[in-house]
């Protein structure tokens, strides 16, 4: 037998961020043991925090019976009142019922389950542009949701605007079937942390127009040590407005390869369906024991915060003086920045054969614009969350660029 259809529309269609992790994992750069070595800017991971992590996660955990049997699959019942605890003493979100929460292996499978939950294929998912790649793969792909694009300008450094999601959905000629509005926060990838006149504004849009958010902050702590994150989903909430708040360990902890993220609503039929459809979805008991045992650690998350935004600022700032030459677009939060290459692009063509000299000459990987979904060619998301050594290295190879 061979390949169902849907295998092969999926095989057909990878994923730019997942092919350029992967060229850069077959050959990663070293300092001594490989120089000329890939450099990965492409994929959002944090590297700034592992000393303290792996101290923290190397600790014994103490397991039992419960541990090794079949458990809960939405997760334990200690990460989930963990949950709740941390979302109020760090994410300004109070409240939160424990058995409201759903936890999966990491946000693209609670999206994924999200969009099997809440649509029904060619309903329309409000999205900004640019916007995460990834989204495509997690609500598209299998579930068939379309996105209804919100184009943000180049000339406000793509900073969102309420009157582009008014327009956007003036113009939209089939308003039935646009369900909901889909927002990160900081946003990726620009890392814009949104103001909150804009939030108050697109909860009011939400609600005149019968919507819900779905609202990404799982770079919610990777901010400026002066900036306190503000949740989207307390505004939406006291306004009457669906909500469901996703978050994860992938990011702000550094746990991409522990694969854990969460869903939050006060919708009980979708959280009911939500924690059902984690039986194709469940995290060990062991992982649960142990980021459960993370979250409720108050000295150790108050010291990683701190440490993770000093070395956010950091390393954010030896990256823009050492690519100066360069012009960037560079917000608040988030791992990353903008790249402003529309010097070298006047076209999707002049962008794509940029990206391959990129790949395949420098060993350089980024995502370019046109997988952001943006609709103007000649820009780039750059990762800057790497080692120094990775920071200076790149700089001398774009200094090479003509």
């Amino acid at each position: 037998m061979g390949l169902s259809e849907r295998a092969k529309a999926l095989l057909d269609s990878p994923s730019a961020i997942v092919e350029g992790h992967k060229r850069c994992a077959e050959d990663p750069y070293h300092s001594e043991d490989n120089p000329n070595g890939y450099l990965n800017f492409g994929t959002a991971e944090n590297h700034l925090v592992s000393d303290l992590l792996l101290e923290k996660l190397n600790q014994k955990i103490e397991l039992n019976d419960s541990h090794i049997q079949y458990n809960q699959l939405h997760g334990s019942d200690k990460l989930l009142e963990a949950l709740a605890s941390f979302s109020d003493k760090y994410l300004n979100i109070s409240n939160l019922s424990p058995e409201n929460f759903t936890v999966q292996t990491g946000l693209s499978a609670v999206c994924e389950s999200l969009s099997f939950t809440m649509f029904d294929a060619g309903d329309l998912l409000m999205i900004p542009t640019p916007y995460y790649p990834g989204f495509d793969y997690d609500f598209k792909m299998r579930f068939k949701v379309n996105f209804l694009e919100v184009d943000l300008k180049s000339e406000n450094n793509f900073k969102h605007d309420i009157s582009l999601f008014e327009k956007a959905y003036d113009e939209c000629t089939e308003k039935n079937k646009v369900k909901s509005i889909l927002l990160t926060h900081p946003h990726n990838p620009t890392g814009e942390i949104l103001s909150r006149k804009f939030m108050i504004d697109i909860v009011g849009f939400a609600k005149k127009n019968n919507l819900s958010i779905i609202t990404d902050e799982i770079y919610a702590l990777s901010t400026p040590e002066e900036s306190q994150h503000r949740s989207i989903f307390p505004i939406a909430d006291n306004a009457g407005v669906e909500c469901h708040f996703l978050y994860g360990m992938a990011k702000d902890f550094s746990l991409a390869g522990l694969k854990v993220g969460f869903h939050y609503s006060n919708n009980t039929e979708i959280n009911e369906f939500m924690q059902a459809i984690s039986y194709f979805h469940p995290v060990s008991s062991q992982t649960c024991e142990l980021v459960a045992n993370i979250l409720e650690d108050d000295s150790f998350l108050l010291n990683l915060i701190k440490t993770n935004r000093q070395r956010l600022a950091k390393t954010k700032s030896l990256f823009l003086k050492n690519l100066e030459h360069l012009s960037f677009i560079s917000q608040d939060g988030a791992l990353f920045v903008m790249w402003d290459a529309r010097f070298w692009c006047k076209t999707f063509e002049d962008e794509a054969e940029l990206q391959r000299r990129l790949l395949d000459e420098m060993k350089i990987n980024f995502i370019a614009g046109k997988d952001l979904g943006l609709k103007e060619p000649g820009f780039f998301r750059v990762c800057f969350s790497r080692s120094d050594k990775e920071v200076l290295e790149l700089a001398k190879r774009l200094k090479e660029l003509k």
